[in-house]
């Protein structure tokens, strides 16, 4: 298993990144029903301020970019965002950011 935190520095919070064989220690770490049938998962650690984890057993660029969704959605709705599907330019160049980030992690 392997982990890295980062900081979204514009929304003042982490996203902690996981990568391992399965997702039994995610399960445990923050108490989530079963990830059995799970290849990867994003949650809100509540125990933190704006703290969310993204945990993949397996990974491609579109399980990446399905991941990305979930993020982006939790940082809005905690930090009032509204989606603006006019002027969008902030969700692109967040999702292209975290994209990177990601990768770069799992692709160490």
């Amino acid at each position: 298993m392997k982990s890295k935190t980062i900081n979204i520095q514009i929304f003042q919070s982490k996203l902690t990144i996981i990568f391992d064989k399965d997702l039994s220690y995610v399960e445990k770490k923050y108490k989530t029903k079963s990830l059995k049938d799970f290849g990867a998962v994003t949650l809100k650690d509540e125990s933190k301020y704006r703290h969310y984890v993204v945990a993949f057993e397996y990974y491609t660029g579109s399980i990446i970019a399905h991941e990305i969704v979930h993020i982006i959605n939790y940082l809005y709705l905690d930090c009032g965002v509204e989606l603006d599907r006019v002027n969008d330019e902030n969700q692109a160049y967040l999702s292209g950011w975290l994209f990177d980030e990601i990768e770069k992690f799992l692709n160490k």
